[in-house]
């Protein structure tokens, strides 16, 4: 049933029940009241009865003006509900655009990152990169930590932490390396580099490097 149908079959079942209870109290059950109505205004005067009538009258347009005025507040009030009702649906219609909006965003994330240091192990990554870079890696250790329960990935993915070492290595070879990392396409980033000195060098020094990226959990 639409909400227009709801709306009138509201509007007909609240006049049909106002009716019968109407009719029972200004009657009786059996018409009981009126019979005994008839009998006592045939027994009247006739100045009596035109008074009657006259008053009978008038006490019967103002029931049926206070029927009528009854009846259009009742429209008035389901109006009002009727329209707070489809307010509600058309706030329900964009808020489930929106949602699904963003679940195709989230979705597209999650493919990227499937597709990216998701899809990726992550010593192989980095010693390719080494390589690639004519880097010396050492003591290349990874961890993995549950992200916030606040996070929508959390479901999907962990956090992965990487510590390592790169010795005898020059400045610009190490910003290569960082810049080979970042660029990869991964979501693998560079978090800390700390750089020591080497005895007897001003040239080269080893370094010590943060990262940290996502994995598919269960991975």
């Amino acid at each position: 049933m639409s909400a227009l149908e709801d709306f009138q079959e509201k509007i007909r079942n609240q006049w049909s029940a106002l009716s019968a209870e109407v009719r029972k109290r200004l009657f009786g059950a059996n018409n009981e009241n009126l019979d005994l109505l008839v009998d006592s205004f045939y027994k009247l005067e006739p100045q009596q009865r035109n008074a009657v009538l006259a008053g009978g009258v008038g006490l019967l347009g103002f029931i049926v003006f206070g029927f009528v005025a009854l009846y259009f507040a009742q429209v008035s009030s389901l109006n009002r509900e009727l329209n707070k009702r489809f307010d509600a649906l058309y706030e329900i219609r964009e808020l489930k655009a929106d949602y699904q909006r963003e679940d195709r965003r989230f979705q597209a994330l999650v493919d990227a990152i499937n597709g990216g240091s998701g899809a990726t192990r992550i010593k192989p990554f980095f010693e390719k990169v080494a390589n690639e870079q004519g880097v010396q890696l050492e003591g290349l250790t990874e961890s993995k930590a549950q992200l916030p329960a606040e996070n929508a990935l959390s479901e999907k993915f962990q956090e992965v932490r990487v510590d390592m070492r790169l010795s005898n290595i020059s400045i610009p070879r190490l910003l290569n390396f960082v810049v080979e990392v970042e660029k990869s396409g991964g979501f693998i980033r560079i978090q800390d580099i700390q750089i020591r000195a080497r005895f007897g060098t001003k040239l080269f020094f080893d370094a010590t490097v943060k990262a940290h990226g996502l994995a598919a959990s269960g991975s």
